[in-house]
């Protein structure tokens, strides 16, 4: 099973550049966790608790090894959320039962 985190920053409050370094941050930190990054999609191979806890203790990591601008890193976090990608549609690939195989 392939679980997936979503991460959104919130550039309303905050600005471009902040937003950039903490992503920065924030996906050199999932990737050496094992995440795949697309977009601002996460994914790895892992059950739902499992990819969750990963996830949250390295946030959790970084943001002990961080004190970015005192301020915590959800904080800059617009939502965050994971979803199983075992139900996940892609649109842009025509529906199986198009697809002859001969």
């Amino acid at each position: 099973m392939t679980y997936a985190i979503v991460i959104n920053l919130d550039y309303d409050s905050h600005t471009d550049k902040t937003c950039h370094d903490v992503w920065g941050h924030i996906q050199n930190a999932l990737l050496n966790a094992g995440f795949h990054c697309d977009g601002r999609t996460f994914s790895i191979p892992l059950d739902e608790q499992a990819a969750i806890a990963l996830a949250r203790d390295t946030i959790s990591a970084l943001e002990d090894s961080l004190s970015y601008k005192r301020q915590h890193l959800y904080g800059y976090m617009k939502n965050c959320y994971g979803y199983s990608m075992e139900g996940v549609t892609n649109l842009l690939v025509p529906p199986t039962t198009n697809i002859v195989v001969e």
